[in-house]
């Protein structure tokens, strides 16, 4: 069993970020006569005045659609509060009494927002120019919801986690969790067992990348000459940009 520490290129640990709102469920719209529908511009006045009363007054607030007065139907609407700062809530039609509707919002940003939330924290933790950033998809309000982001910079690309880590209202915390590639991985495993052994295997082969929670493994095959052996990868400990790991024979 060895323990072994392998560097990311960020030198400095990756705070916490916040893309921030208010507590906005509960709210109720009377319409008047016709099929019940929410006007945009009525719930851009909503969203605003609500967000203002809680002392998160936004640049903008715009809707992509009226909200049909339809339990379960749904719009999205973009808030911006800051340059740096923006998110695009989700708007759910709870209940419907005869011209009144209820509606719920739920915290969420987009592909793009998130991709700008996290070149700024990049950025700002490592000092460094950060070229891009290649988000999977954008990101809900739901503690322990993931999404997958291709960093680059300094010319190096990396992968990054993204991870709620606390949901209240429209307040989604999340942080930025380091992915150790599984060709780093295996480069990493091979320099450690030729440390270890004074001979460099001739191959490993990991199943996995391996994310920077602790628990978290992977198995890899590590072939040298005539002989293979499977290990079992454990993340024991994240420090800031580095994960620490040890390896095991599988059993």
């Amino acid at each position: 069993m060895t323990r072994t520490s392998t560097a990311m290129r960020l030198s400095a640990a990756l705070a916490a970020a916040a893309c921030t709102g208010a507590a906005l469920a509960g709210c109720s719209f009377s319409i008047g006569g016709g099929k019940p529908v929410v006007a945009k511009s009525d719930l851009q006045k909503d969203i605003s005045e609500r967000l203002e009363k809680a002392g998160e007054k936004p640049q903008s607030v715009t809707c992509k659609d009226d909200l049909s007065g339809e339990v379960g139907k749904t719009t999205r609407c973009e808030v911006v509060l800051s340059d740096t700062n923006s998110f695009e809530p989700i708007v759910t039609v709870t209940k419907v009494e005869g011209k009144t509707v209820s509606y719920e919002m739920t915290p969420a940003v987009s592909k793009e927002q998130l991709e700008k939330s996290v070149s700024n924290l990049v950025a700002n933790a490592s000092g460094e120019k950060v070229e891009s950033v290649v988000c999977e998809s954008g990101l809900e309000g739901k503690k322990g919801a993931e999404v997958h982001c291709d960093v680059t910079a300094g010319g190096v690309t990396l992968k990054r986690t993204v991870d709620v880590t606390k949901v209240d209202g429209l307040l989604m915390n999340f942080t930025l969790i380091p992915v150790l590639m599984k060709d780093q991985v295996q480069e990493s495993l091979l320099d450690e067992i030729s440390t270890q052994l004074g001979q460099r295997p001739d191959s490993a082969e990991c199943s996995n990348d391996l994310e920077g929670k602790p628990g978290n493994t992977i198995e890899c095959n590590v072939v040298a000459g005539s002989e293979a052996q499977d290990f079992v990868l454990t993340v024991t400990s994240v420090d800031g940009d580095k994960i620490n790991y040890r390896y095991d024979p599988k059993r």
